[in-house]
């Protein structure tokens, strides 16, 4: 992965574009956060119905207490398994109105990759981060499993290794006890 690579990637993010490029689990599909556009963009890309919310990656936990109701159980999963592979559904703030943000529950992951973590802090804002794939096509554990017709809807694709190759663990921490909405990358203990 180059850097130049990076560089250009952020750019792109920063101007409202969509950039596909590989996390610690599986290839990505993001676009700034709060970019209305660059959003409804990767839902037409995709084919996702706009009722799935796609998660929001973070660099540092201090982003997620701007967009969410941190709760006990949220702060402890968050010691534990951050940065990795786990993405925490937390209720959101109801005064937030960003684009990316459903304010009754979002998903929030902080990747264990310096990739993904250098683009955030590189665009200044966290990224809508979903599977590089079409709505209900398995998702892409290496650059080669990229479906080219997927690739020509992005703006920029950055080339690089996924460490799992299984997509994150999702828990719902809206609640007390937690309960794990998708098993993946990583099990709980």
């Amino acid at each position: 992965m180059a850097i130049s690579s990076i560089k250009k990637a952020a750019a792109i993010l920063k101007n409202g574009g969509v950039v596909i490029f590989p996390t610690d689990t599986v290839y990505g599909l993001g676009c700034r956060f709060d970019n209305r556009n660059a959003l409804d963009r990767i839902y037409r890309i995709k084919g996702t119905p706009k009722t799935q919310p796609f998660p929001i990656l973070v660099s540092a936990a201090s982003q997620v207490e701007k967009l969410a109701n941190l709760n006990d159980v949220a702060q402890k999963l968050i010691e534990k398994y951050w940065p990795g592979a786990l993405t925490i559904v937390l209720p959101g703030l109801s005064t937030s109105s960003k684009p990316g943000l459903n304010a009754e529950k979002i998903g929030f992951r902080m990747p264990d990759s310096s990739l993904v973590q250098s683009l955030i802090e590189k665009v200044g804002v966290p990224l809508i981060g979903t599977s590089a794939n079409f709505h209900g096509h398995p998702a892409s554990k290496t650059y080669q499993d990229l479906d080219p017709d997927f690739v020509k809807l992005a703006d920029f694709t950055i080339k690089g290794k996924c460490t799992f190759g299984i997509e994150s663990t999702v828990i719902d921490a809206t609640s007390d006890p937690s309960r794990i909405l998708r098993k993946g990358a990583i099990s709980l203990r």
